[in-house]
């Protein structure tokens, strides 16, 4: 998909003054045939990282071309972007975090935003927690459900809030004439 995204974020107001060796980490999420991988170029530590919730063993001969892709993507996309060029990138090696395996097969998304949140080049504690209980992964996801919902930035906001209200007194109605019978 990158070959076809316009990246050009120069007349952003928040790109203005931007120097991408200030941040460490640049994420770039990659959805291949309905399963989510994150793909992180650490400046510090001179890094690609993959990071695959489901540990796929042929990182080499499957994920590692279109990695590459994409970091070559973000390397132009940089060196064009930004006067500061200083990034020497043919230091830089891959690493492949093998460290997590999600629960199901329909997580993978959840550990992205997890590591977005959370990855600092190394497997650390907020990454240990117990992620392979379901019911936390799903209370993660209730929780950001519940953080784009309230978002005063969302647009929708007000009208969710008065269908939501409308529904909890429905319900509440529904469960008062099951009680009086």
């Amino acid at each position: 998909y990158y070959d076809k995204v316009d990246l050009d974020i120069t007349n952003k107001e928040w790109a203005k003054n931007l120097s991408f060796t200030e941040c460490n980490l640049w994420f770039f999420p990659y959805c291949d045939n309905k399963h989510y991988i994150m793909i992180c170029v650490n400046i510090k530590a001179e890094r690609f990282e993959v990071l695959d919730s489901l540990r796929h063993k042929d990182f080499k001969e499957y994920y590692k071309p279109m990695a590459e892709r994409v970091v070559k993507y973000a390397i132009n996309y940089m060196n064009t972007q930004f006067a500061d060029k200083t990034v020497k990138w043919e230091r830089f090696t891959w690493f492949n975090l093998e460290k997590v395996t999600q629960p199901d097969e329909k997580s993978c998304g959840m550990y992205i935003i997890r590591w977005m949140r959370h990855w600092e080049g190394k497997y650390n504690s907020a990454l240990t927690k117990d992620w392979k209980r379901i019911d936390l992964i799903n209370e993660e996801r209730e929780c950001l459900m519940l953080d784009i919902i309230l978002d005063k930035e969302n647009l929708e906001r007000e009208r969710i809030m008065k269908e939501a209200t409308k529904y909890c007194n429905m319900k509440n109605k529904k469960k008062d004439l099951k009680e009086r019978r």
